[in-house]
């Protein structure tokens, strides 16, 4: 009986279609739809187009298939007829399957999705307490430059417990209610002038600023001294 049979082999930037075309006996037509068909299982994925014409061309070689299969033993030849060897689902090409019924469930995902979006939950009736959420951490205000003291303040020398003559002291600005505070800003004036204009001011702080260029500031703080 004549018969074409075909394969496929996809090599990713290119592809290979295999014709054999002639005349077959039952054993030999058999032997070859196997032959390559197993290898189109194997090697036919992986080209362009390689999803859709390696099933059409082992969809055509199984209509020849079923012409094959009913013909008759082959009869007497000088050559002997192939071998059919193992029938394709005893072979380990028969995984190649996979490779179409994953690309047909992921196009069926797909096409789920679309059709079916995901709906976000609706919010709550009730607004969600805040002891709820748990614990909400804040941002510390910013610490202001100690130089910019204004009467009524109050600071204190993060180096000793009580107010001492310290000639680079650690000073931060703190309420006057708390029980750091070491001396009360009283009055801002000049070195020479805390004592006479001010005379609660039994302390004179001097702080200096440098600025780009070197150019600096000086501001004098009277202060009377708490502990």
């Amino acid at each position: 009986m004549r018969a074409v049979l075909r394969g496929h082999r996809g090599m990713v930037l290119t592809s290979q279609n295999i014709k054999v075309d002639g005349p077959f006996c039952r054993d030999c037509g058999l032997t070859t739809y196997r032959d390559l068909t197993a290898d189109s299982l194997w090697r036919g994925w992986w080209g362009k187009f390689s999803l859709l014409i390696n099933p059409a061309m082992m969809l055509a070689n199984l209509y020849h298939r079923i012409r094959i299969g009913g013909l008759g033993a082959p009869e007497d030849h000088p050559w002997p007829p192939m071998s059919p060897g193992k029938p394709l689902y005893r072979r380990w090409q028969v995984v190649g399957f996979a490779v179409p019924i994953a690309a047909a469930a992921l196009v069926a995902l797909m096409i789920y999705s679309a059709v079916n979006p995901p709906t976000l939950p609706a919010p709550p009736a009730t607004p969600i307490p805040a002891w709820a959420l748990g614990p909400t951490t804040t941002s510390a205000p910013p610490t202001r430059w100690v130089g910019s003291a204004t009467v009524g303040e109050c600071l204190y020398n993060a180096k000793s417990e009580t107010w001492i003559d310290d000639a680079r002291p650690d000073l931060e600005l703190t309420p006057c209610t708390d029980p750091k505070a070491q001396v009360e800003v009283v009055g801002i004036g000049s070195l020479n002038w805390c004592q006479l204009d001010f005379p609660d001011a039994d302390a004179v702080i001097t702080i200096y600023q440098t600025g780009p260029m070197s150019f600096s500031t000086t501001t004098t703080l009277c202060a009377r001294i708490l502990r």
